[in-house]
């Protein structure tokens, strides 16, 4: 019998506890609804003033926060170390330091990460390398020297003169751009790791790097959440804010280079939905080692309404005002919508995570005539309100993994039209009405059909409620992540292979979906 709470350390990238949307949905049902378990929670920010959207549990134990922007260096938000310490590191890197210990180490993490991190075993001794290197002296001052700079010239000249990086002769400022964006991305290495019985990543990202360092270091058990499939979602993100082929490239392969580390350190690899695992057996992440939890939504909160309020039929959408959320396709589709009938109001709630996409979309609204068809009602901390108010509920996005604007709907028992991407399918085969991404014509005519069919609306909000009661509750989810724990921890038997959802408590082992 443990004589303490069970200790995990889990860490965020972008999401929780400083913004809205699934990911950071999930990671306040777990940790709020587990609290015989204590969690430290690293979370890999944007920039250091950025405020808490949540207030966090009282089993919540410490936040490390990783700023990667609005800092001239790290030292800058080690509040928790000493500034004699600080003093000691930048004084300790010197020339013959950086020389013999430094540029050996990042000069082997850059040939290696820049090919895409094929040789796991390699970039992992390399990464430790560094971390130990940064953890003991100035990571600002060693990154900034020209021996750096050279190093990374050195091996980019290398890599394309080998073939092994096919992309033209880069200019000055391009070299300069990747190797300022490297400095941002890499700084979750010189973070000390927080001790812990299970270290949790919710995301094969950067911020999975700790966690990845810690089962290197300590042995300490790595389990790793996949919500959307990482690298395919940095493919789409990158291809629009970075304008150099040259800069996207090295980024793909150190994106790509992080993710495979992850599937190669985690001891257990949860996506959120079958259809991730393709992309995880195509990484190399062995079928043993991949456990499927799906989410889950608290049917006591989200359930279908007593009366719909009267008044013009509704179609409601709620998620992230973001790029990949699809919200311009779904503009198109009111478009079409309203050339068929004016009356239907389209309700869009959700904050603006990307500015430029919402300008974007409120401008496309205007050019589209549809000022008084097309609303956006900002963020909700009501969703089942809207859910239950709607006759249609969309979803709208290019990618996806399992959503839990979908999960919410299908249990306030709504009518869905949603795109085909992720683990939308498996969720709503049989109670919901799927299009191709990125069709707007295919999403306005599902909807019309449904406006226009009460009786198939009705008959698909039954069967989704049913299905989500069955298979995707908080419960369920709970008791998914609590075993995988406790087995993690060695407080618990190993699940043979094979084993099914009701003998895993939730979770369960499958072959990648090819």
């Amino acid at each position: 019998m443990r004589a303490r709470p069970l200790r995990v350390l889990m860490t965020t990238e972008g999401t929780y506890p400083f913004h809205g949307g699934g990911v950071s949905t999930w990671c306040d049902a777990l940790i709020s609804h587990l609290p015989e378990i204590d969690y430290t929670l690293l979370a890999v920010a944007m920039h250091p003033y950025v405020q808490k959207r949540y207030q966090l549990p009282a089993n919540l134990r410490r936040l490390v926060t990783v700023p990667l922007w609005g800092i001239e260096e790290p030292a800058e938000y080690s509040w928790d170390v000493p500034f004699s310490e600080l003093l000691r590191r930048r004084w300790s890197t010197t020339s013959m330091v950086i020389g013999s210990e430094f540029i050996p180490a990042l000069g082997s993490f850059f040939e290696l990460a820049l090919q895409g991190g094929a040789d796991t075993d390699a970039l992992a001794a390399a990464t430790l390398h560094l971390h130990e290197y940064f953890v003991r002296y100035d990571y600002h001052y060693a990154l900034r020297t020209p021996d750096a700079w050279k190093c990374f010239q050195t091996v980019v000249a290398s890599l394309r003169a080998r073939g092994a990086l096919d992309v033209v002769e880069p200019t000055y400022a391009e070299l300069a751009e990747a190797l300022r964006l490297f400095y941002r991305f890499l700084l979750v290495l010189n973070v000390p790791v927080p001790d812990a019985d299970v270290l949790h990543s919710t995301a094969a990202g950067f911020c999975g790097l700790p966690c990845v360092i810690g089962r290197l270091s300590r042995g300490t058990p790595y389990l790793l959440t996949e919500h959307g499939v990482y690298l395919r979602e940095q493919y789409l993100n990158l291809r629009r804010q970075v304008p150099s082929t040259f800069v996207r490239t090295l980024l793909y392969r150190l994106m790509e280079s992080v993710v495979r580390l992850n599937y190669a350190a985690a001891d257990q690899v949860s996506p959120v939905c079958d259809y991730n695992t393709r992309w995880e057996g195509w990484l190399g992440v062995p079928a043993a080692r991949i456990r499927v939890v799906h989410n889950g939504v608290d049917p006591a909160r989200f359930a279908p309404p007593e009366a719909r309020l009267p008044g013009p039929p509704r179609v409601v959408s709620v998620g992230l005002i973001y790029p990949l959320k699809g919200q311009l396709d779904l503009i198109e589709a009111a478009a079409a919508v309203a050339r068929e009938r004016r009356d239907v109001q389209f309700e869009v709630y959700g904050s603006a995570s990307d500015e430029k996409y919402y300008a974007e979309c409120l401008a496309r609204a205007r050019e589209r005539q549809l000022d008084d068809v097309v609303h956006f009602r900002g963020p909700t901390h009501t969703p089942w309100i809207a859910y239950q108010q709607a006759d249609v509920v969309v979803l709208p996005s290019i990618s996806e993994a399992f959503p839990y604007a979908m999960i919410e709907a299908m249990l306030c028992g709504a009518a869905i039209v949603a795109t085909d991407v992720g683990g939308v399918a498996e969720a709503l085969r049989g109670c919901g009405v799927l299009v191709r991404p990125a069709r707007p014509q295919e999403m306005a005519d599902a909807i019309l059909e449904l406006l226009n069919s009460p009786a198939e609306r009705q008959r698909l909000g039954t069967a989704a409620r049913a299905r989500a009661l069955q298979q995707f509750t908080l419960q369920t989810m709970l008791d998914g992540y609590r075993e995988s724990y406790a087995r993690l921890a060695g407080e618990a038997p190993a699940a043979a292979d094979g084993i099914d959802v009701d003998d895993a408590g939730g979770c369960r082992s499958l072959e990648p979906v090819v």
